[in-house]
């Protein structure tokens, strides 16, 4: 039942119907049934409908919560205009330059309640990079700058907000090396949330190498996950990605649409029409079947070759490379979740090909995914 309401969200129309028959039609002919007039009919119809309305505003939280482990969060819409990431001709989405984010909101991490997103701006190269995001790349790089370019998903391109300051890795990485040296060190953050490897070297091709950087630090994972587990695997990752121009009129129509509070409405409002990209933005430029039973390891020798051919770039422009496993921890919330499992093992698998890919190339790995002493 709950495999049939997920598939039947993919079809609008389908479950508009229902929804008509459910909230509209039913309570009418329970009103026509036993309302002797007019005025008892339209009674009887409204508080049916309410109650149905109730009815199913409790059953989705509790379905949600049993499917996901967690309490729905409700999505507010932001403005057309608002919206800090745009379609791009070679990339599923960029950041846009020089471009102030929403405001703040509180992130639903389970195991760090009090962290909110940090309101940052992007810089020159659609990054946000340094303590407000909004530090540009100076290109030409001056003179005896040693500049360290970090590359990753959103482990590397999130900021949060704690106690009114923005942390990121990239920003305490140059904090700590500027304490150990006088040298004029300069760290970036160069990844994009959402990013997996080919976007990261599309993106490092095109871009990120003009900066002539000294190193590059890659901390990637998890990301390709859902391409190695999508139907029809293609080695370019289009079975699995679509361009975000081509659902960008969805954000547009679903921002004029007011918020209704019911976290039932506020879901299939945001599957069908996002108005937030915070929480839609991957699901839109996701296409093809995900099943979590195929064989990963097809799609692992593809994220092999994309890193691999970030470090072949990296030398050829004598760049140095540092590699660096990645951290996944299995929470009390989804460490009986079979799904979950699966990810960690690949990304235990990701994280032996950097192991791998580092001794191949001569390059620095930096252990970071240490198992928790509870698992």
């Amino acid at each position: 039942m709950l495999q049939w309401l997920l598939e039947s969200i993919k079809k609008p129309f389908k479950i508009l119907i229902i929804l008509i028959i459910f909230f509209l039609v039913f309570p009418y002919f329970l009103g026509e049934y036993y309302g002797k007039s007019f005025i008892e009919k339209i009674e009887i119809s409204l508080v049916s409908f309410l109650i149905l309305v109730a009815i199913t505003e409790i059953a989705f939280r509790i379905i949600y919560k049993i499917t996901f482990g967690l309490k729905y969060q409700f999505i507010k819409k932001i403005p057309f205009k608002a919206l800090s990431v745009e379609p791009h001709p070679y990339l599923p989405f960029i950041a846009k330059k020089n471009f102030k984010s929403y405001p703040s909101e509180r992130l639903n991490y389970p195991i760090h309640k009090n962290y909110y997103s940090a309101e940052v701006a992007t810089n020159n190269f659609s990054f946000n990079n340094g303590l407000n995001g909004n530090r540009n790349i100076k290109v030409p790089k001056p003179k005896n700058l040693i500049r360290i370019n970090c590359l990753g998903g959103s482990t590397t391109a999130n900021y949060i907000s704690y106690k009114n300051k923005n942390y990121s890795y990239p920003l305490e990485l140059e904090k700590i090396l500027k304490l150990k040296t006088h040298k004029n060190i300069e760290v970036n953050n160069c990844g994009t949330g959402g990013y997996n490897s080919a976007d990261l070297l599309v993106r490092l091709m095109l871009q990120i190498i003009d900066t002539s950087p000294n190193y590059i630090v890659i901390y990637h994972a998890y990301n390709d996950i859902k391409s190695y587990l999508t139907k029809n695997f293609k080695s370019d990752y289009s079975h699995s990605r679509k361009n975000l121009g081509e659902t960008y009129w969805k954000f547009a129509l679903g921002s004029k649409i007011p918020d209704v509070p019911l976290n039932f409405i506020n879901y299939l409002k945001n599957k069908w029409l996002p108005s937030n990209h915070r929480h839609s933005l991957i699901e839109v430029i996701s296409k093809g079947k995900f099943n979590p039973k195929l064989n990963f390891h097809i799609g692992l020798k593809i994220y092999e070759r994309n890193i691999q051919s970030m470090i072949d770039l990296c030398i050829k422009n004598k760049i140095k490379v540092v590699l660096c496993t990645y951290c996944f921890y299995l929470h009390k919330e989804i460490k009986s979740s079979s799904l979950h499992n699966l990810y960690r093992k690949i990304v235990i698998e990701e994280n032996k090909v950097m192991k791998k890919l580092a001794k191949k190339n001569k390059v620095k790995l930096l252990i970071q995914y240490i198992l928790h002493p509870r698992e």
